[in-house]
């Protein structure tokens, strides 16, 4: 529902972890509204309210936020603005099922190898950078199953941005990985991410 242009209330229908919280408005939104947000698993309730009280935004695209929402296997927990800071009134508790990353089964496979790497931009541009890879498994286990996930994949570090965000506020991609498939090298990897990835 909208009224002057402007969204007032939505209604979803699918499947959603809980949720209930409430948004404050920032300099970033364009009407100074909060936001509650309901969702009872299989359908979310969302609307706004006037709100006369904006404080800056600070890149971050949102305004204070109270409340808590499930998402995949955590309880997200909010009290106040983020900042994109460590010590921002955010947390994630996981729950019981969640997988656990065991820090003593990160391996580091071989050494470190330079390729080149491009990538072309929606407008045909083309970037080419450096891309530094490292092949690496990192093991995940539930604390009360014996089995265990291992994943294999590259570290990949550029030498400069990557994306359709290179050079804005935004920034592009400097680093990321990407997972292996059986039987590949870790340059095959890269190759396979230059076609598949979009930044």
């Amino acid at each position: 529902m909208s009224r002057r242009w402007a969204e007032v209330a939505y209604i979803v229908i699918g499947l959603r972890g809980l949720q209930a919280e409430i948004e404050f408005p920032s300099d970033w939104h364009e009407r100074n509204a909060g936001w509650v947000r309901i969702c009872l698993g299989f359908i979310t309730v969302a609307f706004s309210f006037p709100w006369p009280w904006v404080v800056d935004d600070e890149h971050q695209c949102s305004g204070p936020t109270y409340g808590f929402n499930f998402f995949e296997d955590g309880l997200h927990l909010h009290w106040g603005k983020q900042r994109g800071r460590r010590d921002d009134p955010f947390t994630v508790i996981g729950m019981p099922w969640r997988w656990r990353h065991q820090n003593a089964e990160h391996k580091k496979l071989g050494e470190p190898e330079t390729h080149p790497y491009t990538y072309t931009l929606r407008s045909g541009d083309v970037q080419h950078r450096t891309a530094t890879i490292q092949a690496e498994t990192r093991t995940w286990l539930r604390p009360w199953l014996p089995y265990k996930l291992v994943r294999k994949a590259i570290d990949i570090e550029f030498d400069a941005e990557v994306g359709e965000r290179t050079g804005s506020w935004k920034g592009g991609c400097v680093g990321c990985s990407y997972e292996m498939s059986p039987g590949e090298a870790p340059v095959d990897t890269l190759r396979r991410m230059e076609r598949e990835r979009k930044f």
